[in-house]
């Protein structure tokens, strides 16, 4: 485990709880188109690109006629759907079609046991997940942008103290006191709130942490420098405890101004493969990648 100033929690805090800002599905998409340049799994970060761009037109749209407050799961649903048109494929759109003739109460259900990341048993239905997950989002992200989030108290939890939802990954950004501070940053609402930095957000364990990082496969491993631990750690990074073997992913706005929690996770995919074969279960929730879809 790396010890340093990085890692000493800062004692004063501007905003222990961040909102989500009014253009965050653009922000995302941006930096999916971003990392999607010459990526192995281009397509893949286009296509949840195109999925947050609709994510965006539908919360300015639903904000302009000013129904976000009423808007049901299902006319969000319909919404993504309709905007996204060709970009879908034949199996998502099929799926899509048995997810909106679900009644009221099954779509509700299987929308609740989603923001735990957890797939539908029916197959038919994996294809419509990562929308049903978008559309989950949007409805969060009005409601967290309509609250008034200085009234809310903030206490260090392992869930959103805004909707409850899991955390997607965390995120360093440059303190009060110019140390890195570590938000968690919800799977559903995207609002921040301030954590440990040097902690498991699975069990709260603060010992026994390994950070882990992609390379190059022919890159030299940089020489110890005690003086300078954090010269050599990367953008996206996974987290891995070896008390409960939970793994979360830590992204850093300090290395990469543009670092986006969401689009980095889904970037370093290959990251939480490897930390599977070490032993390491993924913690985080990320919507538009459902472990177990086909």
């Amino acid at each position: 485990m790396f010890i340093d100033d990085l890692a000493i929690q800062d004692t004063a805090i501007a905003q222990p709880l961040r909102p989500p800002g009014q253009q965050v599905f653009t922000r995302r998409a941006e930096r999916l188109l971003t990392l999607a340049q010459g990526h192995a799994m281009a397509d893949f970060l286009q296509c949840c690109a195109a999925i947050a761009q609709a994510q965006q037109a539908c919360h300015d749209s639903l904000a302009e006629q000013a129904v976000s407050s009423t808007a049901s799961l299902r006319d969000i649903l319909t919404r993504l759907h309709q905007a996204l048109g060709l970009a879908l494929g034949d199996s998502s759109h099929s799926a899509i079609h048995c997810l909106l003739a679900m009644d009221d109460d099954a779509l509700q259900a299987l929308a609740t046991s989603l923001r735990t990341g957890t797939a539908a048993a029916n197959a038919a239905l994996h294809a419509g997940l990562p929308l049903l997950g978008a559309s989950l989002q949007v409805q969060a992200v009005i409601s967290a942008r309509q609250r008034d989030l200085g009234r809310l108290q903030h206490i260090e939890s392992d869930h959103c103290p805004v909707c409850h939802a899991p955390p997607v990954a965390s995120l360093l950004r440059r303190g009060d006191s110019g140390h890195a501070v570590r938000y968690a940053c919800c799977s559903q609402c995207a609002s921040e709130w301030h954590v440990t930095r040097v902690k498991c957000l699975g069990c709260g364990n603060t010992r026994q942490l390994q950070y882990r990082s992609l390379a190059h496969r022919d890159a030299e491993p940089a020489a110890p420098n005690h003086k300078q631990p954090h010269q050599h750690r990367a953008v996206q990074e996974a987290e891995c405890c070896d008390s409960c073997h939970g793994e979360l992913k830590i992204v850093s706005t300090l290395l990469d101004p543009l670092a986006e929690p969401f689009a980095d996770d889904l970037a370093s995919l290959m990251l939480d493969m490897l930390a599977g074969e070490a032993g390491y279960g993924r913690i985080g929730v990320n919507p538009y990648f459902i472990a177990g879809e086909a």
